[in-house]
């Protein structure tokens, strides 16, 4: 019988510095062997990695699941301050800004729909970050309300009609 170890060494709940950030982060990358290139900036508190490079299609591939999978990681040992925001961003290619328009449209066409049709409306499955900017951009909208159903990687937005 093969016996596991385990490391006594758990990943650290800290706040990292943008310092060990980017150590640590370079390092990972360069375990990797991805063709890529990191710049680091710090805003209101939280780290934000841009990747850039030509491996960076890698990243966002089936709807940016390595992306969301590494800030995931990330996160988990560099929380934010308070453990509320983020510690971690991780982006390429302005992917988060232009999701985020994405999302803000698709909201409000499916605000529309359910104002329209007085019937609840279900959007796909989407990560808590996603989830929250179609919460706060349905919470501007007159006539609907939203809430989060379903667990894990299937919970979605149900938007309904108030």
């Amino acid at each position: 019988m093969t016996e596991q170890k385990r490391s006594r060494q758990r990943p650290g709940r800290k706040r990292g510095t943008l310092p060990e950030v980017e150590e640590f982060f370079l390092t990972l990358i360069e375990h990797t062997q991805l063709d890529l290139d990191a710049g680091f900036r710090e805003e209101e508190g939280t780290i934000v990695i841009n990747l850039t490079g030509p491996d960076r299609q890698f990243l966002l591939s089936n709807g940016a699941a390595l992306l969301n999978s590494t800030e995931y990681l990330l996160n988990l040992i560099f929380r934010g301050s308070g453990g509320k925001a983020p510690g971690v961003v991780l982006d390429s290619d302005d992917y988060r800004k232009h999701r985020e328009l994405e999302l803000r449209l698709l909201a409000k066409m499916a605000a529309e729909k359910v104002a329209a049709s007085r019937k609840p409306l279900t959007l796909q499955p989407m990560t808590p970050r996603e989830r929250r900017i179609v919460h706060l951009a349905l919470a501007e909208t007159a006539g609907v309300q939203s809430e989060s159903r379903g667990s894990g990687d299937e919970r979605s937005v149900t938007i309904i009609p108030s």
